[in-house]
């Protein structure tokens, strides 16, 4: 009977063991390409002075897509809301693919020696609930350069200037 009890003993440690080096080996499911969008948020500062940030805030709203666009030295006050077509929504999330987007989940690195850097902060859901969150201050992820020139020619064009 002891014999018995000791098997069971030694074979549920054997299972918890396995258990835990399971659970920590398992790698994180990410998704690898974005197939729709429902929320966007992208921003981006180039030093400390007074409106030195660019920001471009996308949503979905009753079937209609908006950017909501605050470009570099603009007060936030003179931001722009600009209805989109889904060209435009289509060009972005073949941008997100290409320079592989959905892989900057979970970047969220800073610098801490570096006074008046530049940051950045991006956020997005897709239609079916798949949230992608990255933050950097000064440390990017790969290809970011890439995704704010992008940004900024597809969405920052947008932008009308007044003229007085």
């Amino acid at each position: 009977m002891k014999d018995k009890i000791l098997w069971i003993i030694i074979a549920l440690i054997t299972l918890t063991v396995l258990g835990v080096i399971l659970v920590f080996t398992a790698k994180k499911t990410t998704v690898s390409s974005i197939e729709s969008l429902k929320s966007l948020h992208f921003s981006y500062s180039n030093g400390y002075m007074m409106n030195a940030y660019t920001t471009y805030d996308i949503s979905l709203e009753d079937d209609t897509y908006y950017v909501t666009i605050k470009p570099y030295g603009i007060p936030e006050e003179e931001s722009q809301k600009v209805k989109l077509d889904n060209e435009t929504i289509e060009k972005l999330i073949n941008v997100l693919n290409e320079y592989n987007v959905a892989k900057w989940d979970g970047f969220h690195k800073s610098d801490q020696n570096v006074l008046d850097g530049d940051s950045f902060s991006f956020s997005m859901y897709t239609l079916e609930d798949r949230y992608i969150s990255a933050s950097g201050y000064m440390s990017w992820p790969e290809n970011y350069r890439n995704i704010e020139d992008a940004f900024d020619e597809i969405l920052g064009s947008l932008y009308v200037q007044k003229v007085e």
